[in-house]
């Protein structure tokens, strides 16, 4: 006998009732067009060993990405940075003031896909940074002989969420007080063709920026 899965009624649930809160309420609180930071700033130029490498330009997105990326995103910082070691890391940071159930932060692993990479490799694992556990989703995107894995997450209003049930609870809370959530993604990779170094060279990344930055906005970029 087949046994009962609770989750999709669940799901189903949390959809149904976000899709009548945002109806009913029409939430007029919005965090719009600008967030009260500026994101540039917020993130460091340098921190611990890590410096910004000058002489590599982040590759620029498709035209049609591109003006994705500026519908979902009101700032946007894409950087590398280097190291005393000659490694390299790609940070890029974007926030968005309204994510609202039409428009919520993509999941890179559609991003990557849409342009052109195969994702060989998907995993959903914790860190940690002091005492906060930051659910995360690491990735292998592969086009030709490029081998980027990437370590990414994102906040939707002061959670850090991995999943669309996480999402849709998040909204119904923030649509049940007349509010919008606002979102952030943080999203790290690397050129490597060892995504085990890679992955636990991001883990050390991730911790000497946050490290790095003022306590203030590093709750931004965790959700708290």
């Amino acid at each position: 006998m087949n046994r009962f899965d609770w989750r999709y009624p669940l799901v189903g649930v949390a959809m149904l009732a976000a899709a009548a809160a945002a109806f009913a309420l029409k939430p007029a609180g919005a965090q719009r067009a600008a967030a009260d930071f500026d994101l540039e700033k917020a993130i460091p130029s340098a921190f611990d060993a890590w410096v910004i490498d000058p002489g590599i330009v982040p590759i620029v997105p498709a035209p049609d990405v591109q003006a994705h990326l500026d519908r979902l995103y009101n700032q946007i910082v894409s950087r590398t940075y280097v190291n005393a070691r000659g490694e390299r890391v790609m940070l890029t940071v974007a926030y968005g003031g309204d994510q609202s159930d039409a428009l919520k932060a993509h999941r890179q692993e559609v991003c990557y896909a849409a342009q052109g990479f195969e994702i060989r490799t998907i995993l959903y694992v914790n860190l940690r940074f002091q005492e906060k556990t930051i659910p995360v989703t690491r990735l292998l995107a592969v086009r030709g002989m490029r081998s980027e894995p990437v370590t990414y997450w994102f906040t939707m209003g002061d959670r850090v969420v991995l999943g669309r049930l996480e999402r849709l609870i998040v909204q119904l809370r923030y649509g049940l007080s007349g509010r919008i959530p606002d979102g952030m993604l943080v999203r790290v990779s690397s050129i490597s063709s060892s995504p085990t170094l890679a992955f636990a060279g991001h883990e050390e990344f991730i911790g000497a920026l946050l490290e790095g930055m003022r306590q203030g906005d590093v709750h931004r970029l965790l959700g708290s």
